[in-house]
């Protein structure tokens, strides 16, 4: 029985990821919001992580298909536990597909500023 349950649950859970991407492939191009959002975020990570032009060039698309994607799993009718989870798999995607751009010694405090990140918005979100 337990075996039939962890089956389940994993069609399931492969299924919904096939939708994502499946999704993302006809949702278009990014809202302004998502292109501003985008923007600062590589400003930042410039500034940061001195990236070079060709590494900025891949950084904003990486971002860009990331925030589209996180915008997706919002608005999807998914549970919060649920969008919280994907949300979650999500941003270690996305960390671990930056290694693919940045330097190892780019890629260790890019990791470090993210944690950083997480933990003033958890803050940020705490103080409301």
């Amino acid at each position: 029985m337990k075996k039939l349950v962890f089956i389940l649950f994993i069609s399931l859970f492969s299924l919904s990821s096939i939708h994502l991407n499946a999704q993302d492939l006809t949702q278009g191009r990014p809202t302004s919001e998502v292109n501003e959002q985008v923007d600062d975020e590589l400003k930042y990570l410039t500034q940061e992580l001195a990236l070079t032009g060709k590494q900025q060039k891949l950084t904003k698309l990486k971002l860009t298909e990331f925030a589209m994607k996180e915008k997706q799993l919002i608005r999807s009718n998914m549970t919060i536990d649920e969008k919280q989870k994907q949300i979650s798999a999500l941003n270690i995607n996305k960390i671990n597909e930056m290694r693919d751009i940045l330097s190892s010694p780019q890629h260790d405090k890019y990791v470090k500023l993210t944690k950083e990140k997480r933990k003033t918005n958890k803050a940020e979100m705490l103080e409301k």
